[in-house]
């Protein structure tokens, strides 16, 4: 299965949760909340390709999203991170996706 991440939720300058969308033949299904664990989890156990999205479009009350970055996971002294870039950083990134409110 497929993930597109919308919006993540950080604290301590890691990010914590994020709001991922199911990618289906008949578009974006169910959003929920994923931590960051389970998200590591899945990749790593190659059960699930996760990528970050962005809104395309809002109009006539329906959003329009379009893929964006790979999300990859990094080990760096037993830490593990989520990164859309390609950088071996102690950090999460998944670029400049908007927070959960």
């Amino acid at each position: 299965m497929e993930y597109w991440v919308s919006h993540i939720k950080v604290k301590d300058n890691e990010i914590e949760e994020v709001i991922a969308f199911l990618n289906t033949v008949e578009g974006l299904k169910n959003p929920n909340i994923y931590t960051k664990d389970e998200i590591v989890k899945s990749i790593e156990n190659k059960e699930n390709k996760w990528f970050t999205c962005v809104l395309k479009e809002k109009d006539s009350g329906k959003r329009i999203w379009n893929r964006d970055s790979k999300i990859k996971t990094i080990d760096i002294k037993g830490i593990k991170y989520i990164r859309s870039d390609n950088k071996e950083e102690r950090s999460d990134n998944l670029g400049k996706l908007p927070s959960i409110t």
